[in-house]
Protein backbone atom coordinates (compact mmCIF):
# COMPACT_ATOMS: atom_id res chain seq x y z
CA UNK A 1 0.00 0.00 0.00
CA UNK A 2 2.93 2.45 0.64
CA UNK A 3 4.38 1.40 -2.66
CA UNK A 4 1.57 2.44 -3.99
CA UNK A 5 1.24 5.82 -2.22
CA UNK A 6 4.66 6.78 -3.05
CA UNK A 7 4.11 5.44 -6.74
CA UNK A 8 0.81 7.81 -7.39
CA UNK A 9 2.66 10.98 -5.45
CA UNK A 10 5.58 10.47 -7.76
CA UNK A 11 3.39 10.04 -11.29
CA UNK A 12 1.47 13.20 -9.36
CA UNK A 13 4.39 15.38 -9.46
CA UNK A 14 5.01 14.42 -12.88
CA UNK A 15 1.81 15.34 -14.22
CA UNK A 16 1.62 11.83 -15.23
CA UNK A 17 -1.46 10.21 -12.41
CA UNK A 18 -4.10 9.93 -14.73
CA UNK A 19 -2.31 8.86 -17.69
CA UNK A 20 -0.22 5.76 -16.70
CA UNK A 21 -2.60 2.85 -17.34
CA UNK A 22 -0.22 0.51 -14.94
CA UNK A 23 -0.90 3.13 -11.76
CA UNK A 24 -4.59 2.88 -13.15
CA UNK A 25 -4.91 -0.49 -12.82
CA UNK A 26 -2.67 -1.60 -9.92
CA UNK A 27 -4.85 1.33 -7.86
CA UNK A 28 -8.13 -0.60 -9.32
CA UNK A 29 -6.72 -4.19 -7.76
CA UNK A 30 -5.59 -2.44 -4.47
CA UNK A 31 -9.24 -1.97 -3.56
CA UNK A 32 -9.33 -4.76 -0.71
CA UNK A 33 -5.79 -4.82 0.15
CA UNK A 34 -6.93 -3.42 3.22
CA UNK A 35 -9.46 -5.59 4.02
CA UNK A 36 -6.85 -8.43 3.57
CA UNK A 37 -4.49 -6.29 6.02
CA UNK A 38 -7.14 -6.62 8.69
CA UNK A 39 -8.27 -9.97 8.12
CA UNK A 40 -4.37 -11.13 7.72
CA UNK A 41 -3.47 -9.63 11.43
CA UNK A 42 -6.30 -11.41 12.83
CA UNK A 43 -5.60 -14.22 11.83
CA UNK A 44 -2.44 -14.05 12.80
CA UNK A 45 -3.00 -13.13 15.92
CA UNK A 46 -5.58 -16.13 16.63
CA UNK A 47 -3.02 -18.50 14.67
CA UNK A 48 -1.02 -17.67 17.23
CA UNK A 49 -2.76 -18.28 19.95
CA UNK A 50 -5.20 -20.61 20.04
CA UNK A 51 -2.82 -23.88 19.81
CA UNK A 52 -1.76 -22.67 23.23
CA UNK A 53 -5.15 -23.24 24.15
CA UNK A 54 -5.66 -26.02 22.24
CA UNK A 55 -3.54 -28.21 23.97
CA UNK A 56 -4.32 -26.94 27.55
CA UNK A 57 -1.16 -25.29 27.95
CA UNK A 58 -2.95 -21.31 28.04
CA UNK A 59 -6.36 -21.29 30.11
CA UNK A 60 -9.02 -19.75 28.21
CA UNK A 61 -9.37 -17.20 30.19
CA UNK A 62 -5.49 -16.45 30.01
CA UNK A 63 -6.44 -16.15 26.11
CA UNK A 64 -8.20 -13.23 26.50
CA UNK A 65 -6.36 -9.82 25.85
CA UNK A 66 -5.48 -8.67 29.02
CA UNK A 67 -6.38 -5.03 28.64
CA UNK A 68 -9.39 -5.43 26.38
CA UNK A 69 -12.61 -4.15 28.58
CA UNK A 70 -16.35 -5.14 28.28
CA UNK A 71 -16.82 -1.11 28.04
CA UNK A 72 -13.93 -1.01 25.19
CA UNK A 73 -15.91 -3.70 23.28
CA UNK A 74 -19.24 -1.72 23.73
CA UNK A 75 -17.53 1.57 23.00
CA UNK A 76 -16.45 -0.05 19.75
CA UNK A 77 -19.20 -1.49 18.54
CA UNK A 78 -21.49 1.91 19.12
CA UNK A 79 -18.57 3.78 16.94
CA UNK A 80 -18.75 2.05 14.45
CA UNK A 81 -22.52 1.63 14.55
CA UNK A 82 -22.71 5.26 14.52
CA UNK A 83 -20.08 6.07 11.69
CA UNK A 84 -21.87 3.75 9.32
CA UNK A 85 -25.12 5.15 10.51
CA UNK A 86 -23.39 8.20 8.78
CA UNK A 87 -22.00 7.17 5.83
CA UNK A 88 -24.48 5.08 4.21
CA UNK A 89 -27.56 7.63 4.46
CA UNK A 90 -25.17 10.07 3.39
CA UNK A 91 -24.08 8.16 0.25
CA UNK A 92 -27.43 7.45 -0.47
CA UNK A 93 -28.35 10.61 -0.66
CA UNK A 94 -25.59 11.96 -2.55
CA UNK A 95 -26.00 9.42 -5.21
CA UNK A 96 -30.04 9.91 -5.65
CA UNK A 97 -28.89 13.52 -5.87
CA UNK A 98 -26.98 13.24 -8.69
CA UNK A 99 -29.58 10.54 -9.84
CA UNK A 100 -32.28 13.11 -9.77
CA UNK A 101 -29.94 16.07 -11.63
CA UNK A 102 -29.18 13.75 -14.28
CA UNK A 103 -26.83 14.16 -17.22
CA UNK A 104 -25.95 18.21 -18.05
CA UNK A 105 -27.00 19.05 -21.30
CA UNK A 106 -24.32 19.63 -24.19
CA UNK A 107 -24.31 23.58 -25.59
CA UNK A 108 -25.12 23.86 -29.15
CA UNK A 109 -21.24 24.45 -30.58
CA UNK A 110 -19.90 20.84 -28.52
CA UNK A 111 -19.57 17.94 -30.94
CA UNK A 112 -19.55 14.22 -29.75
CA UNK A 113 -16.43 12.70 -28.77
CA UNK A 114 -15.39 10.37 -31.39
CA UNK A 115 -12.51 8.84 -29.87
CA UNK A 116 -9.98 9.20 -26.63
CA UNK A 117 -11.16 9.34 -22.71
CA UNK A 118 -13.97 11.73 -22.65
CA UNK A 119 -13.83 14.23 -19.72
CA UNK A 120 -17.59 13.32 -18.55
CA UNK A 121 -18.79 9.92 -19.72
CA UNK A 122 -21.94 11.07 -18.44
CA UNK A 123 -21.66 13.91 -21.06
CA UNK A 124 -20.76 12.17 -23.96
CA UNK A 125 -23.75 9.43 -23.37
CA UNK A 126 -26.22 11.84 -23.21
CA UNK A 127 -24.85 14.02 -27.22
CA UNK A 128 -25.00 10.23 -28.26
CA UNK A 129 -28.27 9.98 -27.09
CA UNK A 130 -29.77 13.04 -28.35
CA UNK A 131 -28.31 12.98 -32.43
CA UNK A 132 -29.56 9.28 -32.08
CA UNK A 133 -26.54 7.32 -32.12
CA UNK A 134 -27.02 5.64 -28.97
CA UNK A 135 -29.99 3.11 -28.53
Amino acid sequence: MLALVVLGGWLRWRRQLYDSALFLRLSELAGAIGFVAVIAGWFVTEVGRQPWTVYGLLRTAESVSPSLTSFDVVVSLAGYMLVYLLIYPSGLYLMLRIVRKGPEHASEEASPIEGGRPQAPVLAGALGLAEGEIR
